[in-house]
């Protein structure tokens, strides 16, 4: 009774299995090329990447004052590097179609040397409010910005 039961699965698995690879031609496929205004977006990144950090830093009066002092120098320097991986992103998005080896290899360069400022401001960053407030705070900033990061990134 079983085998009977397993082989009638089987021929069903089997069976469903050509339906589900029969092709629609009917079906089209459409690409999508996303309209890319890079000021507005850098805009509601610096926005939004504060708000999180005012959130989430826990930090009293007199350390808010410090933080935020350093912050406003952080983000002009990272608004640099947003701004170059935002152009990059666009350059890709824009010439996909025609898009040689070389110049994804270019492309492809340029990110990582980009990725890798972004890492060492931030250490920059970790130094000083290591400094100014304390180690803790310091981690806290750098953990809320690799978050940000991510979340932009994605």
């Amino acid at each position: 009774m079983k085998l009977l039961a397993m082989t009638g699965v089987c021929l069903l698995c089997l069976a469903g299995s050509s339906i589900l690879h029969a092709e629609d031609t009917t079906l089209k496929v459409v690409r999508i090329r996303p309209n890319l205004d890079t000021d507005k977006l850098q805009y509601i990144l610096s926005t939004e990447r504060k708000a999180v950090f005012e959130r989430n830093m826990k930090l009293d009066e007199r350390q808010s004052e410090i933080f935020w002092g350093v912050y406003h120098k952080y983000e002009k320097e990272k608004e640099q590097l947003e701004a170059k991986r935002l152009r990059l992103l666009g350059t890709y998005i824009d010439k996909y179609d025609s898009l040689t080896n070389d110049d994804v290899m270019k492309i492809v360069k340029q990110s990582g040397e980009n990725q890798q400022a972004d890492l060492a401001l931030r250490q920059k960053y970790f130094q000083i409010y290591s400094k100014k407030l304390n180690p803790v705070a310091a981690a806290r900033f750098m953990q809320l910005d690799d978050i940000v990061g991510m979340v932009t990134r994605l």
